[in-house]
């Protein structure tokens, strides 16, 4: 998640007027617009190019099996998980009152990708994006690896023309698209339009968490950080891990939301995390398996009480962090945050994990750690007049954000300003 620490929880304003899963008919997004289905008639599908069949859906509950299962060997990211989706929908979406559009492309009755999408009003404007925009890290469209190498070829026509076939928005926006993610290049990258604000930065993972710290991080650093934990172990009883059980999982991300909003606050943000954002996470901890979660939020505490959580995401072998918190006080000088962060990259390759992604944002932490930095770019159509009035306002925004974020000199200043302002202890 963007927008906090390692987070993309943001708190936006939006309309609320569209009801989250209106039972509205299933329209064909191949090139045919039209159908003589009924509203309550089943999906129809009609050929598009190079041999691939369309559907679209409004609703998550038709797809529901499709999606769970072909998301287990498809590439795809933490934010195209179907369960993180739907929950975002039932909450955050439907604030938003935002429309979901699912496009799924067969072959042969297989399969071979899943775009999720949705519709949203921005000042007045009906905008396609990826689903759970803005709160995303990454969109990606859910790939079949046996499709990989023949999708850049088919989207380069097949995107607009599916594009084209969707009734009733004005613009197109989908964002913060990698150019390339694990090694996989983005088949719509002949779409890109803008460079995207902000890099993320992932680090690839083994079970010799020791290889990683030396290679990572320089002798000086990895003594200084021994010596912090040293002095921190000495006030009181140490300890780092999961939260046990979902009653100490709720008490962990309420302690963590305000631990975040406090520390926002010191450099003026607020409002980051509203009550439906909270929300949105405390059902994905609650629904979440035991036995195959897709939250890991690590605690770092003493004498019980909590000095930093790690919150992260768990899909498709990688450790997505979402949010980072530190306590108020006299422990920073202990450098929690950093204790949390070396214990969290060992506890991911303990569990066997591949990749650690950092999520967007620049930090120096983030540098220190990672070996790869992804930029990302934005998808950015107009359908007709008042979406290009609205997408050139958009490209305006997003290209006086890049300036401000590549400039050390600008970013600094405009943080200096915004502490100034807005800050509050």
């Amino acid at each position: 998640m963007k927008r906090a620490a390692l987070g993309t929880l943001s708190a936006r304003k939006g309309s609320g007027r569209a009801a989250l899963y209106r039972k509205v008919r299933e329209r064909n997004v191949a090139p045919m617009r039209g159908s003589d289905t009924s509203p309550d008639s089943p999906t129809q599908v009609h050929p598009a190019p190079g041999g691939i069949v369309l559907s679209s859906h409004h609703d998550l509950a038709m797809v529901a099996e499709d999606w769970l299962s072909f998301q287990l060997h498809a590439h795809g990211t933490l934010y195209q998980n179907f369960n993180w989706c739907r929950i975002w929908l039932e909450t955050i979406g439907r604030q938003h009152g935002v429309n979901p559009v699912i496009v799924i492309g067969r072959e042969d009755g297989q399969i071979r990708f899943l775009l999720p999408l949705q519709i949203a009003r921005r000042q007045g404007i009906r905008v396609l994006e990826w689903l759970g925009s803005p709160y995303h890290n990454y969109g990606w469209p859910l790939l079949d690896p046996a499709f990989q190498s023949r999708a850049a070829d088919w989207f380069r026509d097949g995107l607009s023309r599916m594009i084209s076939a969707i009734d009733g928005i004005d613009a197109v926006a989908l964002s913060e698209n990698p150019g390339v993610l694990d090694t996989c290049e983005n088949p719509l990258a002949a779409h890109f339009t803008a460079r995207g604000a902000n890099p993320s930065f992932a680090l690839a993972l083994n079970t010799d968490f020791e290889s990683i710290h030396i290679r990572m991080r320089g002798g000086e650093r990895r003594r200084s950080l021994r010596k912090k934990k040293s002095a921190l172990e000495e006030q009181g009883q140490f300890h780092f891990g999961l939260a046990d059980g979902k009653p100490a999982l709720h008490a962990v991300l309420d302690t963590m939301f305000s631990h975040q909003e406090q520390r926002l606050a010191e450099i003026g943000v607020h409002s980051v995390f509203g009550q439906v954002e909270r929300q949105f996470v405390h059902r994905l901890a609650e629904e979440q398996h035991e036995a195959d979660p897709i939250l890991a939020p690590y605690v770092l505490s003493l004498d019980g009480e909590v000095l930093a959580v790690m919150l992260g995401g768990l899909h498709g072998g990688t450790y997505w962090a979402l949010i980072s918190s530190l306590a108020p006080g006299p422990w920073r000088k202990f450098s929690p945050g950093d204790i949390a962060l070396h214990h969290t990259i060992a506890a991911c390759c303990a569990r066997g994990l591949s990749r650690l992604d950092f999520s967007a944002g620049d930090s120096p932490y983030k540098r220190q750690w990672a070996e790869e930095t992804i930029e990302s770019s934005v998808i950015l159509q107009a359908l007709n007049l008042r979406g290009l009035v609205w997408a050139a306002a958009y490209a305006l925004r997003l290209a006086i954000k890049r300036t401000i974020k590549r400039n050390p000199a600008l970013l600094a200043a405009a943080l200096f300003l915004r502490r100034k302002m807005f800050s509050r202890r």
